[in-house]
């Protein structure tokens, strides 16, 4: 029962007893009238608190982030009364709480709602609550609903002309293509040489610095296969969720990575966060699903920088997470003169590098005074790394396509 039907209880009980001390007789049918009402409301409430089952429905198999998502609710009860109104009170994750008003039809509760626009991610729907009242809110039941679903919004795809390393950086260098490589090593470590193994692996400068002989430990380098890096560094995020530098991040690796399963190359996509995670994409896109599943979920939760986790892995010491592609895209908003010296100690060692540089400043509208982020830039485009700059309001589609691409847009 609810503060309003206690209250007019002891409202009745007071008007009861005044009607008797003065001898008012014509006050007590008011006063059992009060009385019966929150008696009658919390019967009518507990016989339609009845065991119910919850059913959410959005309408589209896949939902893209900047979008209008509808969520249906239907509620059937296993029997009994069904309430002519009621109020779904759910929790939806990050987005918050909402109250949804329900109407019955039929033999079911419906009711909708709409996320308009919709940001990117994986949003878990649980912890409903039905409550049934009177229309005069004198007595309320609630009931928990145990259904769990999750909404799944996918990043928004851009398709792309060509790759902005097709034809030389985004800022006009031409001739600096990447290589695109059929086969090839690399080489991981040297250890001791073992009996029986061929003299060729032999490392003689280091078998002459020990005085052993030394041999190479070498990692084949996949057939014509690139890897995007997404750096989810929680520092550089700035900006609200769904317009935020990191959503655009996410937008231009999800984009990188269609156009190279459009053109059914060998890819991969390596998260940088709390956890190193990788997704292999096999020729023809398999797998293309689980990538873009992960994108819609990943979040900017990076501790450590990604210069350290580069490190780590040239160090051997990240062997089993090794990026070991021949072509490596690094889509980060924290480039800095410390990542700049660690992509060109990657591109020493026979690797393809480019980057996709998102210009987190301007997602929070501040006016980028030059600094470390542009010298290294600078860095690497002058030692050949192709740099594809990306700021608030870009086009990504034009950011990350050909140079060849974009002037004949242009024209």
């Amino acid at each position: 029962m609810t503060p309003r039907g206690k209250g007019t209880l002891v409202l009745a009980a007071g008007l009861y007893l005044a009607s008797w001390g003065f001898g008012t007789h014509a006050m007590y049918p008011v006063a059992v009238g009060l009385l019966a009402a929150p008696v009658l409301a919390w019967l009518w409430v507990r016989l339609t608190a009845r065991p119910t089952e919850l059913r959410r429905r959005t309408g589209h198999r896949e939902l893209v982030e900047g979008g209008r998502v509808v969520v249906e609710v239907e509620i059937r009860a296993e029997g009994g009364l069904l309430p002519a109104r009621a109020t779904l009170l759910e929790q939806m994750g990050d987005l918050g709480s909402r109250e949804l008003p329900l109407r019955q039809r039929g033999h079911a509760l419906y009711g909708r709602y709409t996320i308009d626009p919709a940001p990117r991610g994986r949003y878990t729907l649980a912890a409903a609550e039905l409550r049934v009242d009177d229309p005069l809110g004198l007595a309320e039941s609630r009931t928990q609903l145990a259904r769990t679903d999750t909404l799944l919004v996918y990043p928004r795809v851009y398709e792309l002309d060509g790759l902005f390393t097709d034809a030389g950086s985004a800022g006009g260098d031409e001739g600096r293509a990447l290589l695109h490589r059929t086969a090839g090593y690399d080489l991981h470590s040297i250890r001791d040489f073992q009996q029986g193994e061929s003299l060729r692996r032999v490392h003689w400068r280091s078998t002459a610095k020990r005085r052993k002989l030394m041999v190479k430990e070498l990692t084949e380098l996949p057939r014509d296969e690139s890897a995007v890096l997404l750096d989810g560094d929680r520092d550089a995020s700035v900006g609200a969720p769904g317009a935020s530098s990191f959503d655009a991040q996410v937008r231009a690796a999800a984009s990188l990575l269609n156009r190279m399963v459009e053109g059914g190359q060998r890819c991969s996509l390596v998260m940088h966060g709390q956890t190193r995670r990788r997704i292999r994409i096999r020729a023809g896109g398999g797998d293309w699903g689980t990538a873009l599943a992960a994108l819609a979920a990943v979040r900017a939760d990076a501790t450590q920088p990604l210069s350290t986790m580069l490190r780590d892995t040239l160090g051997a010491t990240g062997a089993a997470e090794a990026i070991d592609a021949a072509r490596l895209y690094v889509v980060t908003a924290a480039l800095n003169p410390d990542l700049a010296a660690r992509l060109l100690a990657m591109r020493s060692v026979r690797r393809d590098v480019a980057v996709v540089w998102v210009d987190a400043p301007s997602f929070a509208g501040v006016e980028r005074v030059p600094g470390p982020a542009e010298a290294a830039s600078l860095r690497l485009a002058r030692a050949g790394v192709p740099v594809a700059r990306l700021g608030a309001g870009d086009d990504v589609a034009i950011a990350l396509s050909s140079a060849i691409a974009r002037r004949a847009g242009l024209g």
